[in-house]
């Protein structure tokens, strides 16, 4: 527990002080080849581990790809697993080489758009003379464009200069969460089944099984499988996720009717390490991996976001993985 402590503390360092340990004579061949393990990251070596970590960008790393994969999400997803990996002690080469393939992925430019978007209003006060520049860098967050109007009218009603677009936004958000209770009980128990199921979609409890057992389990409930395929840092699937896994009717279709089933192709995580780790004893397989295996079995493309509608036996009913919206998604659940 304390060494998970560290980490945190560690993650918090690289978030929030990243520039101020930025050397310009790093020896990056020498930094390269350093090692790190977990039994490193106490309280008397942390401060010499961040100040390696953020020398990256001296070694042809992109500061702002460093600072997105220290988030806790990206941080534990993908470097966390090498600093964790046995006996073996992980070079600050291998923890580069992630990190440049990240930086060279085609979500990157994306993520760093949202970043710099993010890091923008952290700080800037609330002026509603420059709405349309700030309503940009809302909506590159990316925040749906119909809650960036409801807070632009919040805004309007609420207006203090003293806050900051961080602080507004929470306390916008308390607004609605106050309107919310207003509602009536229908409406409030509809809104936390809503809530429910889109958090059981994007921490799906199929998400460990392999495929065959899935389609075992499809065929006791005696359901069609919908398989949505996305990635952790993938941000057009979030956009995605925010306009339909809100929809109430798309909800109800995907729980009452399917077996629906969440698979992340980049997810590093080894099988080994998953609850059903006996299910694929693949060297070195991924969820990740695995799940892109199956995307590419079916449609032969690792394009995302996509989804496949499957019956119990494995066979391929029909696919979307273009044009994806609510009038489409809508089309492919519900076509005869």
């Amino acid at each position: 527990m304390k060494r998970i402590y560290h980490l945190v503390s560690f993650i918090i360092l690289i978030n929030f002080f990243h520039p101020n340990f930025v050397n310009a004579q790093v020896n990056c061949e020498q930094l390269l080849k350093k090692k790190i393990s977990l039994q490193d990251i106490e309280p008397n070596k942390i401060q010499d581990i961040f100040k390696d970590f953020v020398q990256l960008s001296e070694c042809g790393i992109d500061s702002t790809a460093l600072e997105i994969i220290s988030t806790p999400p990206l941080f534990a997803t993908l470097i966390l697993p090498l600093v964790e990996s046995g006996n073996k002690k992980t070079t600050y080469q291998d923890i580069f080489n992630v990190v440049l393939e990240f930086q060279n992925s085609s979500e990157f430019p994306l993520l760093k758009a949202s970043h710099h978007s993010s890091e923008s209003l952290k700080n800037k006060k609330v002026d509603l003379n420059t709405w349309i520049s700030d309503q940009n860098l809302l909506l590159q967050i990316p925040i749906d464009s119909n809650e960036v109007q409801r807070f632009h009218s919040y805004l309007k009603d609420n207006l203090s200069r003293d806050n900051t677009y961080f602080e507004a936004w929470s306390l916008f958000k308390i607004f609605e969460n106050e309107k919310l209770e207003k509602t009536t009980g229908t409406a409030r128990e509809n809104t936390k089944i809503n809530n429910k199921r889109k958090n059981e979609i994007l921490s799906d409890k199929y998400y460990y099984m392999a495929l065959p057992k899935i389609l075992k389990e499809a065929e006791r409930i005696n359901r069609n499988v919908v398989i949505y395929f996305t990635g952790w840092g993938h941000v057009d699937s979030r956009k995605l996720e925010v306009s339909l896994f809100n929809d109430m009717q798309l909800n109800e279709l995907l729980f009452d009717k399917f077996m629906f089933v969440t698979l992340y192709t980049d997810d590093k995580t080894k099988i080994e390490n998953s609850p059903n780790q006996n299910e694929d004893k693949a060297t070195n397989m991924t969820i990740g991996k695995r799940s892109k295996k199956i995307q590419l079995h079916y449609l032969g493309s690792e394009q995302l976001p996509a989804f496949i509608l499957l019956n119990s036996k494995g066979e391929l009913i029909r696919s979307l993985h273009k044009n994806i919206n609510k009038a489409t998604l809508l089309t492919f659940l519900t076509e005869e």
